[in-house]
């Protein structure tokens, strides 16, 4: 679809009831995002000339995203960006705001969230959202020196992130101080997926195989205190994504997991679901 082609796309999001948004690299190294009511005509809407890392949904028509040089927000569905500031989401005095591909979002009061970045210097940052500036919470790096990935996912309830093969947890959305190691895993921790914000959610923990280009799925329901193995077996994982069923009275979570792709075949994925009564 015009003007995409050329670009490398590297995702997409929904910002709005079918108000798409998609992040793309060009060739002169700049990250561009469009924007598309009808998902055929794409409208460039943001320019930037660093690498934007991640784009991060906030509430509906609301997203911020993190790049080289700092935040950026919007809140009329990408319409227009604008740069955080003192007044959004303060940088860290003498320091600068984090760098993060990877963080949680979680609605703490009307208007009002809780941002916990897990940055490439493996170090966690917590803001409130809009109006707080950025602290650091806590510094992985003593934990684990060799292969990491920068899992981490939460809600209300608690927070859980991977730090190589131990599973860490804070139960008051991030605060400085609340984070332990709650269990160690065999392999490494790649992605971590929360099933919603609710009272009561369910974690799906994709572990990387020590050695080989494999994973395997856990689940948890008991903020990370153990994990279940899930019968469900995909030699390598690319992606994974909580979906809801809809049409019916009860809120019936799944996972869609999406695994490698090669030039003769089609991505492979499965519909998992949990099998919490």
């Amino acid at each position: 679809s015009p003007p995409i082609p050329g670009a490398r796309i590297i995702n997409t999001w929904e910002i709005y009831h079918r108000i798409w948004l998609v992040l793309a690299r060009f060739d002169d190294g700049h990250y561009k995002i469009f924007r598309t009511v009808n998902q055929r005509d794409y409208t460039l809407v943001h320019d930037h000339e660093t690498r934007i890392h991640n784009i991060f949904y906030v509430d509906e028509g609301h997203a911020v995203f993190c790049a080289d040089d700092g935040w950026y927000f919007t809140v009329n569905t990408g319409t227009t960006w604008a740069e955080a500031d003192e007044g959004v989401l303060g940088p860290i005095p003498d320091e600068g705001s984090p760098v993060a591909r990877s963080m949680a979002v979680i609605g703490l009061d009307t208007g009002l969230w809780a941002l916990i970045a897990y940055a490439e210097n493996r170090k966690i940052y917590r803001a409130v959202y809009p109006g707080g500036e950025w602290e650091m919470v806590y510094d992985t790096t003593p934990l684990c020196n060799d292969k990491w990935y920068a899992a981490i996912a939460g809600g209300p309830v608690c927070v859980l992130a991977g730090v190589g093969r131990h599973l860490l947890r804070s139960t008051t959305t991030g605060e400085v101080g609340n984070w332990s190691v709650v269990h160690e895993v065999e392999g490494i921790i790649k992605s971590i997926i929360i099933s919603d914000q609710g009272n009561a959610p369910s974690f799906l923990i994709e572990v990387e195989t020590v050695n080989t280009e494999g994973s395997t799925l856990h689940w948890s329901y008991d903020a990370g205190d153990s994990l279940i193995p899930d019968v469900n077996r995909m030699d390598v994982v690319t992606a994974v994504q909580s979906v809801y069923g809809t049409g019916t009275g009860t809120q019936n979570t799944m996972y869609a997991v999406f695994g490698k792709r090669t030039r003769q075949s089609n991505p492979i994925y499965k519909l998992i679901r949990s099998d919490r009564s």
